[in-house]
């Protein structure tokens, strides 16, 4: 792969251990909450809820992932893609992983 610097590298995922394993790596760390291990819900589950229980549900599994090293969290993976124009930027400007 011949990557020159761990600072721009992306780890996704979708548990806390996820966002471990990119604060020890020293890279980008990105939970994913829709769907995710950490929400502990099946998509049935999920779109059966009321829409202030999946807010409440997104926002405590987002401060959960970020709590736990993540740089970034996205709802859905369809998030990505922008986001990774975002890090691109930022690696651009300098700036590195928080757990940098």
């Amino acid at each position: 792969m011949k990557l020159t610097a761990s600072r721009k590298v992306v780890k996704v995922g979708d548990t806390i251990s996820d966002m471990k394993e990119g604060v020890n790596a020293g890279v980008w760390t990105v939970g994913v909450i829709v769907g995710s291990s950490e929400m502990g819900l099946s998509l049935n589950e999920y779109t059966s809820l009321p829409e202030l229980d999946k807010q409440n549900l997104i926002s405590k599994t987002a401060d959960t992932f970020m709590k736990n090293g993540a740089d970034f969290t996205v709802k859905t993976i369809e998030e990505l893609p922008e986001l990774i124009d975002t890090i691109n930027l930022l690696i651009s400007e300098g700036k590195r992983p928080r757990s940098s």
